[in-house]
Formats: structure tokens, C-alpha cells, sequence
């Protein structure tokens, strides 16, 4: 067996064990809330509709702010894009997450941003890559900036303190010594496809920054949530857990959007019992579905506008039979 047949049959694995682990973690999830439905059922009902809302219209936020951090990506590495054309190919990208795999999302923003405004298959791919880094790198800033409001409450910093350590680990990886070796080895290993060039260490702080507004958005919808059903959550231990559990979520790529897996990560750092934290994170899960399938028919209308109907629907007839982002890059 050469390695272009082990490679399809490595990727099929590696979907298969991520639907599994998805439905062991939701099968936990469902358990926790079973055992406390009575409870859960009826802060439900009285749930406050405006808290609920709010929780949506930061979760739309929170995501649409993940496309601005692209759209600053592309500038840095030499291709400027509109705003709003960017985030909209951003959110019909970012569906691919949903399907088992996850290299759709990579493949979704990288191959509109190729088609729809010139930007080479290396920069697109690259910089979304490059995206997904330092809004890691972001959540990890916002979480330890949460360390002081958890010893004000009196609470356990846990593990927020392990957060403090990836700070200056952080700040050190992009600075364009070990990010251009970083860099480097994915030219190497893409057969020089994938030609991104170190930017200033300035730049890559910068883009930092610009993802810290995305987990504190994030943050303040998961506590909208324990708002709205009356769970008495803590804004630090609810936020934290959001980011966290998101973070974690997206790192375990082969399940689909992270399903189950940020649930369980969130019951276990909510501070709250386990049956109206899994409540939390499953109103959270659905507010962001919403927002994502909101953000992704509105940025598909907008393309469809741009390249046509036609063109639209031969592009999403075909995004299946594309080449992933390893094989082009």
C-alpha cells in the first residue's frame, strides 16, 4: 500500500474516532441533564427572553469579530481585503466546521478567498491557518487576564494559572525567529506551497489583540446564558470555562465543531453543578449554531450577489470533490 492510499484511509479514521468521541462527550452531557431535568426544565420555561438575546447578539459578535482577525491576517501578510466581504466569506466558510473532518473550514474561507479576490492559495490557506493561532493565543490572554477578578471572589485559580505560563510561551512563538522556523517547516512539508514570510513581532501581537474581543464576547454570552436561566455563575468561572471549552473544542479538529467536547470541558470548569452547567453549555452551543447559520446564509447572499447564483451553486456542488488544504498547499 503506497502512501497516497494510506492517506484517505488515515483521514476516514480520523473522522470516525472524532464522531465517536463527539457522541461519548454529548452522551455525558445528556446524562448530567437527565439527572437534573427537573431543575433544568423549569429555569427553561422561565427563562428571561432578553438575556437570551443578548446571549445571541454576542455570539454573533463574538464569531463575526473572528473574521475581522482574518481580514487583519491577509493585511499583515500583504493582501488587503474589504471588511465586509471578508467576514462573510468568513461565516459561509467557517459551515465546513460542521462536517466531520476538519479541514472544511480551512478549505471554505481559503478557496473563497482564492476565488472571489485573487489572494494566492499560500496566503489564503496560510493566513487561516495563521488566524486560528492567535485567536488561541488571544483566549489564552483573556483567560489569564481573568486570574485577578478569581482571587477578589475568593475563588480557586485552578486553572487559570496554567494560562499565565502560555502568555509569555505566546508572545515568544511569534516573534519572527521561531515563527519564521515555524513557517519554514510548512514550506518544507508542503513542498514549498505554503509560502508565508515572518512578519514584524509587532504585527503578530497586534493580531493578538485583535482576537481578545472575540472570547471576551464569547465570555459574556456563555454568563447571559446562566443569566437568563437564573444559575448563579460567576462572570470569571463562566467565561473562562467558555473559552476554554471553545479552545479545546476547535484543537480536537476530527469532531465536528467541537460537539460534546466543549460541553464536558465547560461543566468541568464552570464552577456549578454538573446538571445546569451542561444546561449552560448546550443553550450556549445552540445560540451559536444560530448565529453561525445566520452569519453563513447572510455571507452566502452576499457572495451569491458578487460571483451569481449560477456560480455559487457550482462552487458548493463541487467544495466536496476540492482537494484539501495539505494537498494544494
Amino acid at each position: 500500500m503506497t502512501a497516497d492510499d494510506r492517506r484517505p484511509r488515515s483521514m476516514k479514521l480520523v473522522r470516525i474516532g472524532g464522531i465517536v468521541l463527539g457522541v461519548l462527550a454529548l452522551t455525558l452531557c445528556i446524562r448530567a441533564i437527565v439527572q437534573e431535568w427537573a431543575d433544568i426544565s423549569t429555569a427553561v420555561r422561565r427563562a428571561d427572553v432578553r438575556w437570551l438575546v443578548a446571549a445571541l447578539a454576542l455570539s454573533g459578535a463574538s464569531m463575526a469579530s473572528l473574521g475581522v482577525l482574518w481580514q487583519r491576517c491577509l493585511a499583515v501578510f500583504g493582501h488587503r481585503t474589504p471588511l465586509g466581504a471578508t467576514i462573510s466569506w468568513y461565516f459561509a466558510g467557517e459551515l465546513g466546521k460542521y462536517v466531520p473532518g476538519g479541514v472544511w473550514a480551512v478549505l471554505g474561507r481559503g478557496e473563497l478567498a482564492y476565488r472571489l479576490a485573487g489572494v494566492p492559495r499560500s496566503v489564503a490557506y496560510g493566513t487561516t491557518l495563521v488566524s486560528y493561532g492567535t485567536m488561541c493565543l488571544s483566549a489564552a490572554f483573556v483567560c489569564a487576564a481573568l486570574i485577578p477578578w478569581v482571587f477578589v471572589g475568593g475563588g480557586d485559580p485552578g486553572w487559570y494559572v496554567v494560562t499565565v505560563v502560555l502568555v509569555p510561551l505566546g508572545v515568544g512563538i511569534v516573534h519572527p525567529v521561531p515563527f519564521g522556523r515555524i513557517l519554514a517547516l510548512g514550506r518544507r512539508a508542503t513542498g514549498g506551497k505554503l509560502d508565508l514570510h515572518p512578519a514584524r513581532w509587532g504585527q503578530m501581537i497586534a493580531l493578538i489583540v485583535w482576537g481578545i474581543p472575540a472570547w471576551l464576547l464569547l465570555g459574556g454570552a456563555a454568563w447571559c446564558i446562566a443569566q437568563a436561566l437564573a444559575f448563579p455563575g460567576r462572570f470569571p468561572d463562566v467565561a473562562f470555562a467558555a473559552v476554554t471549552a471553545w479552545i479545546l473544542g476547535f484543537l480536537l479538529f476530527p469532531v465536528p465543531a467541537g460537539a460534546g467536547v466543549r460541553e464536558v470541558v465547560f461543566i468541568a470548569l464552570a464552577g456549578l453543578s454538573a446538571g445546569p452547567a451542561a444546561a449552560i453549555a448546550l443553550v450556549s452551543r445552540v445560540a451559536l449554531m444560530i448565529a453561525d447559520g445566520i452569519g453563513g446564509l447572510v455571507g452566502l447572499a452576499g457572495i451569491s450577489r458578487r460571483v451569481g447564483s449560477r456560480d455559487l451553486r457550482h462552487f458548493l456542488d463541487n467544495a466536496e470533490s476540492q482537494e484539501t488544504p495539505d494537498e494544494k498547499c
